[in-house]
């Protein structure tokens, strides 16, 4: 039945009975333009945050590894088309914990205090996503892997946290995003196909 529903809700180039579906919320906020007020709430947070910091014996967040294979495909898709749904969350903070920040600095021994504010505050994006976090860009999040928090590094919304953790990786999958009137759909992706022969991701 939950198949049959799906099918009536996307179009009938990419609805397949035998493909998986992985269904995203996906975000419609504007991009705006970043405010000097919320570079600075993220100094703030950084300095307050490297004041508990300064004994580098302090707990450091591990640097999780990125998903691989067609997991990772799945994951990009989804992620392009959710559009950071779950970056709201990160705020003018961006989830840069005591472990996170213990972490770049053990990575970099030679950046001081300053040279770590600094760091972060040249990745604050010009034009970013309204209500959402600080580093949320144009084209996403605007730091690398290694300067996000472990939050940002592991987190996966319900319905890809279902399929990442699932052992079903030899099943064609549709990635849907949105609901309603809104809906977005990838086209089918093969486990079996070199990255090249997948279309763009659909915007529909």
């Amino acid at each position: 039945m939950r198949r049959q529903n799906l099918r009536s809700t996307i179009s009938d180039d990419v609805a397949d009975d035998d493909s998986q579906p992985v269904m995203v919320p996906r975000s419609d906020r504007m991009l705006v333009a970043t405010s000097p007020e919320r570079a600075r709430r993220l100094r703030k947070h950084l300095v307050m945050t490297m004041r508990t910091t300064t004994n580098r014996a302090h707990p450091v967040s591990p640097l999780r590894p990125e998903p691989v294979g067609f997991a990772a495909r799945v994951a990009y898709a989804a992620c392009s088309l959710c559009k950071g749904w779950c970056c709201k969350g990160g705020g003018d903070h961006a989830f840069l914990d005591e472990p996170t920040i213990a972490r770049v600095r053990s990575e970099r021994p030679e950046l001081d205090t300053h040279a770590v504010v600094r760091l972060y505050g040249e990745r604050v994006p010009v034009v970013g996503y309204e209500g959402s976090c600080v580093f949320h860009g144009k084209h996403g999040c605007t730091l690398d892997r290694s300067l996000r928090s472990d939050v940002c590094n592991s987190y996966f919304c319900s319905g890809l946290h279902s399929y990442m953790t699932s052992s079903d990786a030899a099943t064609p999958v549709v990635v849907i995003a949105g609901e309603g009137g809104k809906i977005h759909t990838s086209p089918v992706l093969l486990p079996q196909a070199a990255m090249p022969r997948d279309t763009p991701i659909k915007h529909s």
